[in-house]
């Protein structure tokens, strides 16, 4: 019985392939603009506690809450990302 994968080789030009992999449709991060886990690493925190604040800041108006596009492990997911004022 013959196998139905293909035959043909695969391109050789590993840069170009993994550029392919690569979504397009990610978000430059502006200067100021930082996730929570990157908050709580700063201030010696918990994500958890550093999580908490962030919720109150931002319903205080003391804080700035923006989604932005980011290449993670698993793919391109909206990260929100936090400013303070």
């Amino acid at each position: 019985m013959k196998s139905k994968l293909s035959t043909t080789k695969p391109d050789t030009d590993l840069a170009a392939w993994c550029a392919a992999l690569l979504p397009a449709n990610v978000d430059k991060i502006p200067a100021g603009w930082l996730t929570c886990a990157e908050l709580a690493d700063k201030l010696g925190k918990t994500k958890d506690t550093v999580s908490g604040q962030l919720s109150v800041a931002v319903r205080a108006g003391r804080a700035e809450m923006q989604k932005y596009r980011v290449m993670t492990n698993r793919g391109v997911y909206p990260i929100p990302h936090y400013r303070l004022k």
